[in-house]
């Protein structure tokens, strides 16, 4: 049902065109790469103020009733708030190592920016359509603010790995390491993507919800 799920999933594609042409447009420019390098820091930022926005809004929490109130916590604003104040410094924190390190790496070609605008909108436009795809599946089903902290970091720490390792191994040839960049993203896009909803979930749900009521 997933894969089924996925293979529709206008956002899986966008995500598969880009890294595929990006992989092949390396090898005939070698030069981009060190604007490469920002593109992908800049779209894992990205990822993180979505998700920020995602755990912000989100509409119901799985969790116990607050102890004090006896309500929900989903219905307790400041929850989210915490939650999404938390993950944007803890993300951030870590993308603000990360920069510091990229931006003494070794240059290899200047910086395109014309390049660099354009394939950031491409994946601008699958974040949007992931964020929305979420949103409606969160009308039917309740979420877990401690996966969604993590579900990015899932994503992005392969995805850079494979970036830096050749770095840290000083190889000249990163082409290989751009193949399993973009391997690792859209595994890791499969692998995070929500699970649809089931009967038995719904069922589920209804059934805390009403329990919460009484």
């Amino acid at each position: 049902m997933k894969r089924k799920k996925i293979l529709t999933d206008p956002g899986f594609w966008v995500l598969i065109g880009i890294n595929v042409y990006l992989t092949i447009h390396y090898y005939n420019n070698p030069a981009i790469f060190t604007t490469l390098i920002w593109l992908y820091w800049t779209q894992s930022v990205m990822m993180g103020i979505f998700n920020a926005v995602d755990i912000l809004t989100v509409r119901t929490v799985q969790t116990e009733p607050d102890k004090e109130t006896g309500q929900p916590v989903s219905s307790m604003f400041k929850y989210r708030v915490r939650g999404a104040v938390f993950f944007t410094l803890h993300y951030g924190f870590f993308h603000l190592v990360y920069l510091i390190f990229i931006a003494t790496m070794k240059r290899s070609g200047p910086f395109q920016w014309d390049f660099f605008k354009y394939f950031l909108m491409a994946f601008f436009v699958g974040q949007v359509i992931n964020f929305v795809q979420h949103k409606i599946q969160q009308r039917r089903a309740a979420s877990s603010i401690g996966a969604m902290f993590f579900v990015p970091y899932l994503r992005i720490i392969p995805m850079h790995l494979t970036i830096l390792v050749p770095a840290f191994l000083n190889i000249s040839n990163l082409g290989i390491f751009l193949i399993l960049k973009s391997v690792a993203d859209v595994v890791m896009y499969v692998v995070t993507k929500p699970a649809p909803n089931t009967r038995e979930s719904n069922e589920a749900m209804l059934a805390a919800q009403q329990t919460m009521n009484v």
